[in-house]
């Protein structure tokens, strides 16, 4: 048997004293952390339950399908206006959209998206129907998963999108709350909420530009008005790095009007109508 002389067995108690020490403090630590994960979760679901309810509750999350029409201005890296251009948005909840765009009847330019079938259109004026490119596929996928309508209704209860409480913002959030969803191919929304209203009043998106540069999305949402029972923004600016890129004002709007599919569908070829 190996003699143990009095200098080694102090230090082999104070070895063992700092080893039990730090257990202990790793195991605080642990405890804290899932202590405030826990906490983080519930406020997380306070602040979507309330803005729910804020924005309609039932009447909201029973919303099958929206026609809107209003005016649009849209702004170049130097901040100069387009001008007004009138605009009429037929959506049906979550993924097909038809938007048509312009001040003239016979000149219109129109998107048509049906994330469902995976398909596309996009007419220009008099010209003939085109197939929507990949690229503008996954820009309109990135607007749907971004969307008010589309995060309260579906995203946020996903079970595959992570969640982050981030806390009160900076300057003119500095009263709102922040919350970080990240989906399951790493696309990431910022949702902030007012902390008086409970309404979500600005959500913060990326992405990667035809230069590679990633930019900041940002649509700010304002001018509540109800319709069907359903609290809705009729003001919605929007700005790339900060620079103000568009604005959308809403003028008039109506849910659940049974939008038939063939609004959504192949448009007939102009030489075949």
């Amino acid at each position: 048997m190996r003699a143990v002389y009095p200098d080694t067995a102090k230090k082999m108690k104070q070895t063992i004293w700092r080893r039990g020490l730090i257990t202990a403090l790793t195991f605080c630590f642990f405890m804290s952390s899932a202590r405030g994960q826990e906490a983080d979760t519930e406020k997380i679901k306070a602040l979507f339950e309330n803005a729910i309810a804020a924005m309609g509750g039932e009447a909201f999350m029973n919303a099958r399908d929206s026609i809107s029409e209003g005016q649009l201005f849209v702004f170049n890296d130097r901040g100069e206006s387009s001008g007004l251009i009138k605009f009429a948005d037929y959506t049906r909840f979550p993924d097909k959209s038809r938007f048509e765009m312009g001040n003239k009847k016979n000149s219109l330019e129109i998107t048509i998206f049906d994330l469902e079938k995976n398909e596309g259109w996009i007419i220009e004026g008099q010209r003939e129907p085109k197939a929507a490119t990949e690229d503008d596929m996954n820009g309109f996928r990135a607007a749907a998963n971004h969307s008010i309508d589309n995060i309260f209704r579906f995203r946020w209860k996903e079970p595959e999108n992570k969640m982050f409480y981030l806390g009160l913002g900076d300057g003119s959030d500095v009263s709102r709350e922040m919350v970080r969803l990240i989906d399951s191919k790493n696309d990431e929304v910022i949702i902030y909420f007012d902390r008086n209203s409970k309404l979500p009043v600005k959500i913060e998106s990326y992405r990667i530009n035809a230069r590679g540069v990633r930019q900041r999305i940002t649509s700010e949402y304002s001018q509540w008005h109800k319709f069907s029972n359903v609290l809705t923004p009729m003001r919605i600016d929007s700005y790339t790095n900060g620079r103000r890129s568009s604005q959308h004002f809403i003028l008039r709007l109506a849910y659940n009007n049974n939008i038939q599919d063939s609004l959504f569908s192949r448009p007939v070829s102009k030489t075949k109508r």
